[in-house]
């Protein structure tokens, strides 16, 4: 739970980074910090349950499905990271046009990680929960890609050089792997259910 919190915290200071970016490119360096900060106690606390799971904290059938969703989870925190290395190396121009896209983007992929985690916690508390947890998380993974295909046609119509373009493009479809994991790891949440109630 503890590091699914961690995650969620990374999430929001990527969107944080990001908005100040759109604002003023040379104000949010301490704000890029604090995101690697985050992700950084993000993998340490994985790494930290992960040792608590193999030392016998859950039945033995139990704990690689679990030490796999932990790793499937803890991606989402390396693609955020990832994003604001995009940001911060290469300084990228986002025209006004495309700004909205992105935010949006990012808000959808904020929600799809908020449901998955409640499936997580669900695993634990209410196994009858889980489900609909994962069918929101896929909802809103859906409804991301038709944003970032909205987004890339935009841009792709655009009246800007060809390596802004690409610039751009790997910055969408990498906000949109956010969501994509998320995706992921709901996908192992119903596999774990399976196996619970087998």
């Amino acid at each position: 739970m503890k590091h699914c919190e961690k995650v969620e915290e990374t999430l929001h200071q990527l969107r944080t980074f990001i908005e100040g970016y759109m604002e003023d490119p040379d104000s949010v360096s301490s704000v890029y910090q604090k995101v690697c900060e985050l992700e950084s106690e993000a993998d340490k606390l994985r790494r930290e349950t992960e040792r608590g799971i193999n030392e016998g904290a859950f039945l033995p059938n139990f704990r690689g499905d679990l030490t796999e969703l932990m790793e499937l989870v803890d991606k989402i925190a390396n693609k955020a990271e990832y994003v604001a290395d995009l940001f911060s190396l290469q300084k990228p121009k986002i025209p006004e046009e495309l700004k909205g896209y992105l935010l949006k983007q990012l808000e959808i992929s904020l929600k799809a990680f908020r449901s998955l985690r409640k499936a997580v916690e669900s695993l634990f508390e209410d196994l009858d929960k889980v489900e609909s947890y994962v069918l929101e998380v896929e909802r809103f993974e859906h409804e991301e890609d038709m944003v970032e295909k909205e987004a890339l046609k935009k841009l792709f119509d655009m009246e800007i050089e060809k390596c802004e373009k690409i610039e751009l493009k790997e910055i969408m479809r990498s906000i949109g792997d956010i969501a994509d994991r998320a995706e992921d790891a709901s996908d192992r949440i119903l596999v774990i259910v399976a196996k619970r109630r087998f």
